[in-house]
């Protein structure tokens, strides 16, 4: 019985074929889960004057349901913007440390503003576009005050 002499030829092609792809498999798998953007500013005016505060933008219910209580970073504040208005309930569930959460119109008003123990969640009562998550003890929201993204923050102290 006489054997093709392609054969050889054939696995090694098929081995260097495999090997492209799972080189290109791991590319885009490293590609896919990019790192958190840089912290960003998020400017809140109150009655008492301007606040800067060092904190990260949210813009996808995943981002969301990783809030300030669960990340082990040490940012002041998470801003959540939603293409959507909604009316879902907002949970410190898992948290670590109580949080300030105010519920934002599509303008950056203060609609609403929630203490939130760990474990704690609470249902707004009204649709809103955006919240904002701070530490408890930071900064004394009311309905009326504003908040806006201003840009990449200064690293914290």
């Amino acid at each position: 019985m006489e054997r093709n002499p392609l054969f050889p030829l054939a696995a090694f092609a098929l081995l260097i074929l495999l090997s492209v792809f799972s080189l290109l498999g791991y590319l885009l798998a490293a590609r896919r889960y990019p790192g958190p953007p840089p912290p960003t500013g998020i400017l809140v005016e109150t009655e008492e004057g301007p606040r800067l505060l060092r904190g990260r933008l949210a813009r996808t219910p995943e981002a969301w349901a990783r809030g300030l209580g669960l990340r082990q970073e040490g940012l002041e504040a998470l801003l959540y913007l939603f293409p959507e208005a909604t009316d879902a309930p907002f949970s410190a569930e898992g948290y670590r440390f109580p949080v300030v959460v105010a519920f934002l119109d599509g303008e950056g008003r203060v609609l609403k503003v929630a203490h939130l123990r760990p474990g704690e969640s609470v249902s707004p009562g009204t649709a809103y576009r955006g919240v904002l998550e701070v530490r408890e003890g930071l900064l004394a929201l009311r309905p009326g005050d504003r908040v806006a993204p201003s840009g990449t923050a200064s690293p914290g102290p």
